[in-house]
């Protein structure tokens, strides 16, 4: 079970890393950028297919898409200066508990990969 949560971590972090070069592509090497996004991308679909193996398909989506989302929320505010509303934040809050709710009503076993 370890291992599965350990490829739907890798899973966000590439999908993250590849969505977040996103904002250079408007300085001149779009080809690069979109080459490296699409490449990381597939390898974040590569580890959630490996994940998905273990987690439930529906838990692991959403904790990808909700860790992810917070993820690239972050690194908009503190590294590329965008500034979010508050009920901005009082979304983000909410996905954030509900994804927390749906995980913890979920039935584990104790299988690995």
């Amino acid at each position: 079970m370890l291992k599965a949560w350990i490829f739907l971590m890798l899973a966000i972090v590439c999908e993250v890393f590849g969505v977040s070069v996103m904002n250079y592509s408007q300085e001149g090497k779009q080809i690069f950028v979109y080459g490296f996004m699409f490449a990381m991308i597939g390898v974040a679909y590569y580890f959630m297919s490996l994940s998905i193996r273990t987690i439930s398909v529906g838990v692991a989506y959403a904790i990808w898409e909700i860790v992810g989302l917070s993820l690239i929320t972050l690194i908009a505010v503190f590294i590329f200066g965008t500034s979010l509303k508050t009920q901005e934040y009082i979304g983000l809050a909410l996905a954030i508990v509900g994804i927390v709710l749906v995980n913890l009503g979920e039935k584990h076993e104790a299988k690995d990969v």
